[in-house]
Formats: C-alpha cells, sequence, structure tokens
C-alpha cells in the first residue's frame, strides 16, 4: 500500500515577528477578537475591523471575512476559499492584524507540534474530522508542523510576518526532516476508531488521503467519498509492512485484510496460516501463472525472498495441484490424480481442474446422450465436468455432448440411485 497522502496547506509567511505582544510567546491569540495593533502594514495590509467586511465561512463558529485578491499575497491565494462575491475568504485574527499574526500552538496527529488553523481554510476544512482540537477554538483544527505521512514540513508553523518584511520574499517553507520512518513506529498517525467501520479491524478513510493508484484496491465505503482501509494501515499513515507467512502449497505470502477485494476474491483458496482471524496470507506470485501479485511491495515491504514457485499441473495439463486446505467443501469430490504425494507434514495435493478456480465459474449444461436413452428423460440433463474428477471417471458416464474432449456429461441424477448427484450444484 503507497503512503497516504495528507496535503496539508504550506503556508509562506516565514519569519520571526519582532512585534512581541503579537503571540510572540507561542500561544497566539485564536479567537479573532480584540488582537492588538502590530503597529505596522503586514501581508495583508493594514489591521482592520473584519465586521466591516463581507462575512463568509458562515457555517463555521469562528468567523471569516472577504478581502480584495489584490491584496493578497501570491503564496496565500491558494490556500483562501473564494467569496461568492469575489475576493478571498480570510479567517479574521489575520485582517485583525494586516497577517502579523501567530496561530495558538497545540498537539496534532500522533501528538506531534502543531498549531491551531481556522476551519475556514479549506485545506483544514478537508481533514476537520481527523485534525485534532486540542487547544483549539471550536472554529479551529491543529495542524501538525510536520507531515506525519511522509515526514515533511507542512508550512503551518511557519505562518508568521515581521514588520517591514517583503509580504511576497521567501519560500518560508524550509526542508523537512526526512522521509517518514516505514515501518511506522510510536502513536498512530490516525486513530482508526475515531472513523466509520467498514468491517473488522477496518475503518473508512477520506478518499483525499488514499492515493490514486492505492484507491482501485481499496473498497468503497457507504458514503461514496471514502474507503475501506485496514486498521494497521490507516494507524501507521500508510507506513506498514504487513508480516510474512506461508500462502497456497507453502509459497511466500504476506497477511492482509479480508476487506481488500482482491483477497475476498481468493477467499476460499488463500490459507490463514499465522494471520489474524481477519486476514488471509495472500501469495507473494500467482501460483497459477507466476505473475507477481503485488501483495509482498506494499508500502515499503522489501519484496519476496525468492521467485516463483507455480505449483504442479494434473489432469493432463488442465488443472492445478493445490492443497487440499485451499478447495475447501470441494475437496473430498476431488482426488490425487498426478499431484505429488505430502512432503514434510503439508496438505495433500489434489487436482482442482483449472475451470474450478475461476471465480463464479458455472458448468455448461449438457445431454447425457446414452445413458439418458436408457435410463429415462429425467436422467438426461447433466452438466460438463473434467474427466479427472473420480465421480466422473465413472465408466457409466459418457461423453454427451460436451464440446471439450476431456470432459464427460455428468447426469444430475444418480444413476443408481436416482437422487441428485450433486453434479447439476457445483
Amino acid at each position: 500500500m503507497a503512503v497516504l497522502v495528507l496535503a496539508l496547506p504550506i503556508f509562506l509567511f516565514a519569519g520571526g515577528c519582532d512585534v512581541g505582544d503579537i503571540g510572540a510567546d507561542g500561544n497566539g491569540l485564536g479567537s479573532g477578537k480584540g488582537l492588538p495593533d502590530p503597529g505596522c502594514d503586514g501581508p495583508l495590509g493594514k489591521p482592520r475591523d473584519p465586521s466591516a467586511l463581507p462575512a463568509c465561512c458562515t457555517d463555521s463558529v469562528g468567523g471569516a471575512h472577504c478581502l480584495p485578491s489584490d491584496v493578497i499575497p501570491s503564496q496565500l491565494k491558494g490556500f483562501l476559499a473564494e467569496c461568492p462575491s469575489g475576493g478571498a475568504c480570510v479567517p479574521d485574527p489575520f485582517i485583525e492584524t494586516g497577517g502579523v499574526y501567530t496561530p495558538k500552538a497545540c498537539k496534532s496527529l500522533s501528538n506531534a507540534d502543531g498549531v491551531c488553523l481556522s476551519g475556514c481554510i479549506p485545506q483544514v476544512a478537508q481533514y476537520l474530522t481527523l485534525l485534532p482540537q486540542d487547544v483549539c477554538a471550536d472554529d479551529e483544527r491543529c495542524a501538525p508542523c510536520v507531515n506525519p505521512l511522509d515526514g515533511t514540513t507542512t508550512g503551518a508553523c511557519q505562518i508568521s510576518f515581521a514588520c517591514g518584511q517583503d509580504p511576497n520574499g521567501g519560500d518560508g517553507g524550509g526542508g523537512g526532516p526526512g522521509p517518514a520512518t516505514c515501518p511506522h513506529s510510536g502513536p498512530p498517525v490516525i486513530d482508526p476508531s475515531t472513523l466509520t467501520s467498514c468491517g473488522a479491524d477496518a475503518h473508512c478513510l477520506a478518499d483525499a488521503l488514499v492515493p490514486p493508484a492505492m484507491a482501485a484496491k481499496l473498497a468503497a465505503c457507504p458514503d461514496n467519498v471514502s474507503k475501506c482501509v485496514p486498521d494497521v494501515f490507516i494507524a501507521a499513515g500508510g507506513n506498514y509492512i504487513p508480516a510474512t507467512c506461508h500462502s497456497v502449497a507453502g509459497a511466500e505470502g504476506r497477511c492482509l485484510s479480508k476487506v481488500l477485494p482482491d483477497v475476498q476474491a481468493k477467499a476460499t483458496l488463500l490459507p490463514k496460516d499465522t494471520c489474524t482471524d481477519n486476514e488471509l496470507c495472500a501469495p507473494c506470485y500467482d501460483p497459477l501463472s507466476g505473475m507477481d501479485t503485488g501483495a509482498c511491495h506494499l508500502s515499503c515491504d522489501p519484496g519476496p525472498g525468492a521467485g516463483p514457485t507455480k505449483l504442479p499441473t494434473c489432469c493432463d495439463g488442465r488443472g492445478t495441484c493445490v492443497p487440499s486446505s485451499a478447495a475447501g467443501d470441494k475437496a473430498s469430490q476431488l482426488g490425487q490424480d498426478s499431484c505429488p504425494d505430502a512432503m514434510g507434514g503439508a496438505d495433500q495435493l489434489i487436482c482442482a481442474p483449472d475451470v474450478f478456480l475461476m471465480p463464479g465459474y458455472k458448468p455448461p449444461a449438457c445431454d447425457t446422450g446414452l445413458l439418458g436413452v436408457l435410463l429415462g428423460d429425467k436422467f438426461k440433463p447433466g452438466v460438463c465436468l473434467p474427466d479427472c474428477i473420480p465421480a466422473v471417471s465413472n465408466f457409466l458416464i459418457g461423453r454427451g455432448d460436451c464440446a471439450d474432449k476431456g470432459d464427460k456429461c455428468a447426469p444430475c441424477l444418480n444413476p443408481l440411485t436416482g437422487e441428485p448427484s450433486g453434479a447439476c450444484d457445483l
């Protein structure tokens, strides 16, 4: 699974503010009411009373008002919502101080340092349910200084402006402390229990936090704006290596959640091995084709320790030798055919016709031909099944009108008892 993306805003008013009474102690005044005059024009011009301007972001508990676009520095324009009547929607504390303002310090995701930013800022509003409030005002959330998912600086904690500083000068972003550690250690990046459950040990994560390349591998949640993600990936911010296990026929695999569509589709074939009750062991390589499944390349997984090992063939090349445990309730109907004997305590390999390994496969209907003529019309209906299945190899069963020369027309009724044979229930 690729690293989840948290596109937090980067604010570019960098530099230490030299006006001591404007939040210089790190306890910025987040209320947006009655902030001291910094004594200079800031990046937004002169300090002014927000109430004299058109209101915006009216569903917020706090406040924001519209300023003309031509007074907004270029670094800030991309992080502000547009006002319906034109201009940009600016949180009140910035207007009251002309932008010479330092947001209040707080503890954000993973208990990391952050600052209180208004929910009227679109990037904050996007993650309002994920970012903690901590000591922030009701209309604010604590945005982290460093993106906990990739270790880059968000710029949130560089919000500051000194009197006399060029509002369009410098990039202010700074460099990040380096890539996030993988696998992740420490407190959860995002606490899954704060999200909506979508299965055992899995919760719904907003689409905006899921990389497009990974989104296609995840099931959609009922709200259609989030994906069902295993908790271990959410808590690790995507920086997680699944446990190694023994998959089909003992091949190397990884323990992956049953909520993943690819795992669900092959649930009857995959063993649990050492995985948790809500996981199955997905092979690194497809045991039939030898193709890389991608299961062992999620996040920072170094990949499988060895190359693919394909399962032996059987049924004259039309079947595959699979562990009896992978055949589920059909194991008793399958034989060993040409499969090798079990070794080292492993499951006995049995011959599964390849068509049975296709999800949702239904055998084609057929007419038993001579058997129906001899025993009556009720014995005519049947289905075409490979002749390497022990019950189908019975001398009483003929090919009928099956197109494949390796198939026989297995009657729906047992020719000896007249009871359902089970063939037509496959």
